[in-house]
């Protein structure tokens, strides 16, 4: 499955909107699939931007949920929150290194 940039971002905007005891259930986001969604959450807490736990429905399998951003996820967030801020630093990196990673987008900030 390939990382998609702009779903990191979109995740991230919403984890930090949860209240607090709330958590972020995985759901189709646009043309985005339920399995794509889950992975992208478990990028995020594999590089420690997003803390997750494992939720248990009901009627359904485990599965791990987004309980928060940590710190770093919050200043990388900080560094992309804006739209024409966001367009800007892919387009360069793009252009730059052909790629957008996680090292270097935390470096344009």
């Amino acid at each position: 499955m390939r990382r998609d940039w702009d779903l990191i971002r979109e995740l991230l905007l919403q984890i930090e909107e949860l209240e607090p005891g709330y958590h972020f259930v995985a759901q189709p986001m646009g043309e985005h699939s339920l399995e794509s969604v889950n992975y992208h959450i478990h990028l995020l807490e594999h590089a420690g931007l997003a803390e997750c736990v494992e939720y248990h429905p009901w009627n359904g399998d485990p599965a791990r949920v987004a309980t928060s951003l940590t710190l770093i996820g919050h200043d990388l967030l900080d560094s992309i929150r804006d739209e024409d801020t966001w367009r800007a630093k892919k387009n360069i990196l793009l252009a730059r290194l052909g790629v957008i990673s996680y090292d270097a987008l935390r470096k344009s900030a």
